[in-house]
Order: C-alpha cells, then structure tokens, then sequence
C-alpha cells in the first residue's frame, strides 16, 4: 500500500470515528435530555423561607401570576406595602402605563389602593427594576422586602437584587407566585415552556457578560 492511499485510508478512519463520537454524544443526548433538562430547571429556581416585611415588590413583565402570588401575601399579611414598577408597554389601544395596570390588577384582586407604591422611574430590565425599588426603599425607610415573580426567574432576581442592593442593608427575601405553569421538571414539554426557559437562560448570559 503506498503513502498516499495508506493517508487516504486513516483519513477515512478519522472521519468515521469522529462521526461515531458526535452520534454518540446526540444519543446521549436524547436519552438523558430529561436528566439535564430537569438539572437545568431546577438550578434556576431559588425560593427564601417567607418572614415578615416592610413592603411587596412584584417583578414586571409577567402576566396576572405574579402579582396574584404578591396579593396573596399581602392578604396573609406579611408585608404592609405593595410595591409596583413601571416598564415600557408598547400596546395599541392601551392609554394607561404598565404600573397603572398592575395597581388596577392588585387592587381588584384586593389589596387597598392606599397601600401600593410606585418605584421610580421606567425600567426595562431586572436589575434597572432592583435599582429602581432600591431608590424607593431608601425614600420610604425600607429595610426588608419580599420579591415575587415567576419561579424561573428567581435565581436572577436574587443575584440583581443582590448586586443592586449591595451595601444598603436591605433584607431581600425571594419568593415564587405559586399560580405560575411553569414546572422545573417539565418544562421541555410545552412551547411556553420552551420559550421561557430558553430566554430566561439568554438573559443570564447577557447578565454575566455584563448587561444590565
């Protein structure tokens, strides 16, 4: 067998072998997914035993869930106040601000209206959100808080709530709305779920690269 074919032939049997190895690794894959798809669920959930507070904060950008879970709380008592931010909300035929509608939506779900706040500002992220209930909490005296939104968002809250509080002394307790759909051991098997998860997992990237 000469040089070149002998090449030729180890060419084949790399190519080959290293096929086999992605097939495989995608076997793997596919029979592990709900192993390390429920990993990756549930790394994203964290949840802080509930104590008493000075004030509620609902997180934006949700749906009716969070601020059912904020409402829930406030009716049990754990906090006096109930916090709303504003963020941009670009509907048609929508007059009011997203604050405004989340304080009409906790109001009818019965929290008094003297009883809700209004963090500054517009905001258009979670740590412009932290920031934003920051300012609000050092203007109105407040030393601890209960955040509420959606169970995949939990780890990040803590993490900007913790990056945006940093030094001020403020006690954060993080708590999921219990009305949400979202499973961390199922998620995979809708396509809001999917969704969700997937963006959820972009925005930590983004976090972590340094966007705020």
């Amino acid at each position: 067998m000469t040089t070149v074919r002998r090449a030729a032939v180890h060419s084949r049997q790399r190519w080959w072998a290293a096929l086999a190895a992605v097939a495989l690794a995608l076997l793997l894959v596919v029979v592990t997914h709900s192993l390390w798809l429920a990993a990756l669920g549930r790394w994203l959930v964290v949840e802080d035993p509930l104590r008493a507070a000075d004030a509620i904060v609902v997180m934006g950008g949700g749906g009716p869930d969070r601020v059912a879970g904020g409402v829930a709380l406030s009716k049990a008592g754990y906090a006096p106040w109930f916090v709303v931010t504003n963020m941009p909300l670009n509907t048609p035929g929508i007059r009011e601000d997203y604050a405004e509608l989340v304080r009409r939506e906790a109001t009818w779900q019965g929290v008094p209206e003297g009883r809700i706040l209004r963090a500054p500002g517009t905001v258009r992220t979670t740590y412009e959100e932290a920031l934003a209930v920051r300012e609000l909490c050092i203007d109105q005296g407040f030393q601890s808080l209960i955040v509420v939104s959606d169970v995949y968002h939990t780890r990040r809250v803590r993490r900007a709530f913790g990056d945006a509080l940093a030094g001020s002394g403020i006690q954060v307790t993080v708590r999921a709305s219990p009305y949400g759909y979202w499973q961390p051991d199922a998620w995979w098997r809708t396509m809001d779920g999917l969704r969700d998860t997937w963006t959820e997992c972009l925005k930590w990237v983004l976090y972590g690269i340094g966007y705020r």
